[in-house]
Order: structure tokens, then C-alpha cells, then sequence
């Protein structure tokens, strides 16, 4: 197919290619949608586009099949590997953070939560301890958080590790 800016010189071309076709037609776009609209700290942001990053090369790439992933034994570890890793984002961390939510423990009737007192002739209100330590309190969301986190560390280290391997 015959294309205006064949008939320009090379860099024009490339000028073009790498300076105006992205403003009209972005690159990596599943990446940027997987960015949260809303504001969000960088510690959230990370597993989120590496973990996309992930299933991104999972669903258009290793599905396709263009590589052969028994040729040696690098890529059947990296085979391996990248399943677990797709298997956990996609079905075990959405699990986890579904336990996570429903671990909080139920909250108090906000008169149990707050004893009024008089101060400075105003009518002021104080947080009541219930006397159970934090950590007996939310033992199960420590658990579930700390689950997470140690996971998502061990497969952004592994995406580090063999980020040669996402190249086809």
C-alpha cells in the first residue's frame, strides 16, 4: 500500500513515526489504562502496571504460541514461571484481597466508640479504647497484607530477573 510519506526523506518519516503518530495513536495503551484514573500512591502503581505488564505478554504473547518453549531449560522455567505468575495475579491475589476486606473486624457502635467529655465549657468527644492490642485486633489482615505483599515482592523480583525472557 502506497503511503504519503514514502515520498519523504527517511528521518522526516521517522520523525513522524516517533513524534506525531503517538499523540494521535498512543503506544502500550493496555499499560496506561491499567493506571488508576484516581490518585495513588507509586508503591500501588508498581505491581499494578508490572502485573499487567505480565498478563499483557501472558495473553497476546505466550498464548499465540510463536515461541517454542521447550527448547532449552531456561524456557521452560520462564514457562513455568510465567504461568504461576498469571495464575496468581489473575486468580489467587483477587482471592487474597477479597479475604483481606472481609478480615477488618466489625466496627463498634460509634457511642461505644466515643465517651463525651467537658473541656473549656465545650462539649467534646473522646476515643475509647477497647482494650483488645492491635495486633490480636487485626491479626488476619496482617496476615493477609503481609501474604500479599510477599508474593507480589517475590514476582516483581522474578519479572526483574527474567525480563530477557519477555522479548519475542
Amino acid at each position: 500500500m502506497f503511503d504519503i510519506f514514502d515520498l519523504l526523506p527517511i528521518r522526516y518519516r521517522y520523525w513522524y513515526y516517533d513524534h506525531i503518530k503517538p499523540i494521535f495513536s498512543p503506544r502500550h495503551s493496555r499499560l496506561r489504562k491499567a493506571i488508576p484514573r484516581q490518585w495513588c500512591d507509586l508503591t500501588t502503581i508498581i505491581p499494578i502496571i508490572n502485573f499487567e505488564i505480565i498478563k499483557s505478554f501472558y495473553e497476546d504473547e505466550y498464548k499465540n504460541g510463536c515461541i517454542d518453549w521447550s527448547s532449552d531449560e531456561n524456557h521452560k522455567n520462564f514457562e513455568q514461571l510465567l504461568i504461576e505468575s498469571y495464575r496468581y495475579i489473575t486468580v489467587e491475589r483477587p482471592l487474597l484481597e477479597s479475604r483481606l476486606n472481609n478480615s477488618y473486624p466489625p466496627s463498634r457502635p460509634l457511642d461505644e466508640m466515643f465517651k463525651p467529655i467537658e473541656k473549656d465549657g465545650k462539649k467534646w468527644y473522646q476515643l475509647v479504647d477497647d482494650g483488645v492490642p492491635y495486633e490480636v485486633k487485626y491479626k488476619d489482615v496482617i496476615y493477609y497484607e503481609n501474604k500479599i505483599k510477599d508474593k507480589d515482592t517475590q514476582i516483581l523480583k522474578d519479572l526483574i530477573d527474567k525480563r530477557e525472557f519477555f522479548w519475542t
